[in-house]
């Protein structure tokens, strides 16, 4: 009786040992696996970089594509698969939204707030149904965390605020890195923030443009916000008018639209992006990895940031 109970024992601690021992496994030869994925997405990666150059000079030397983002889209996802199967690519065209570095203007040595760009940002704060009691301070506040200066405007705060306010969301008084940055305002809630996010943007540039060769209903509020005589009969005329290459020139659209010119501020209006962002879907024995790159259309130092998530 002992006997048999010491052996059901053993046996039994046999099949609890081999399971562990087969859970182990499994879980090295996932982790295994994993560092593998993760270590090819890497050289992958590294590669897709590389040719980020043929992308950049594709787009600068073929005024049809730069003119069409969506041709360009279709093309050079067709010439990257036979490069780079189970690679896609989106292109979103960073001179539609409304920069917020144009906010401030260079003078001298340093940057200042730029009084005219402010008025046609709250023009799209009126357009995007923000509360008109916050656009005062709002704008103060951006116009302090970007020029170079300590003195708060009037309803602005500079660093020692955000000290003195216990989250440490210190201002950097220099051009924004990123969008995300209008975050550590703190003036608006989540719902405001939500309504204007997605028509904002920071490039490294104080200037405003706008390619109206990309302007659709997605952008239209951005547009209109920068040229507030237009209203939406003239954003259709435009849509509607613009040949399947593109507008060319200021007075190409000009003729071909027939909106009346003195409603337009010419040296706002672009025909191809400066700057592109490229979405990146990467499918790697079926694991997906995202990855993005901000890139500014011209040749040598094109790279304004890149990330490993949308």
């Amino acid at each position: 009786m002992k006997k048999g109970f010491v052996l059901i024992s053993t046996l039994a601690l046999i099949v609890i040992l081999s399971f562990i021992i087969l859970i182990l496994s499994r879980t090295i030869y996932s982790d295994t696996l994993r560092t593998t994925l993760f270590a090819s997405s890497l050289e992958k990666r590294i590669e897709i970089i590389n040719y980020e150059r043929f992308l950049i000079d594709t787009l600068i030397d073929n005024s049809l594509l730069n003119r069409n983002l969506l041709l360009a889209e279709n093309e050079l996802n067709f010439n990257i698969q036979s490069k780079f199967p189970g690679l896609s690519i989106s292109l979103e065209d960073y001179s539609t939204c409304f920069n917020l570095n144009s906010l401030v203007k260079p003078f001298q040595n340093i940057n200042v707030k730029n009084e005219e760009h402010g008025i046609l940002f709250k023009n799209l704060l009126i357009l995007s149904d923000i509360d008109k009691n916050f656009h005062n301070e709002l704008l103060d506040r951006i116009y302090d965390s970007l020029d170079d200066d300590s003195l708060p405007e009037t309803y602005g705060a500079e660093d020692l605020y955000y000290i003195s306010n216990g989250n440490l969301s210190l201002n950097p008084d220099q051009l924004y890195f990123h969008k995300s940055q209008v975050k550590n305002i703190e003036m608006l809630n989540k719902a405001g923030l939500a309504r204007i996010y997605n028509d904002l943007c920071a490039v490294p540039s104080t200037d405003i443009k706008f390619n109206v060769n990309s302007l659709d209903a997605l952008n239209a509020k951005v547009f209109l916000a920068l040229f507030p005589d237009l209203n939406l009969s003239d954003i259709e005329k435009i849509i509607l008018n613009r040949p399947v290459n593109g507008y060319i020139t200021y007075k190409n659209l000009v003729d071909l639209t027939g909106i009346d010119s003195s409603k337009l501020n010419k040296s706002f209006i672009i025909f191809k992006p400066n700057f592109i962002k490229i979405n990146y879907l990467m499918n790697l024995e079926g694991q997906i990895f995202n990855f993005v790159s901000l890139l500014s259309l011209k040749r040598g130092d094109f790279v304004v940031y890149r990330s490993l998530s949308r």
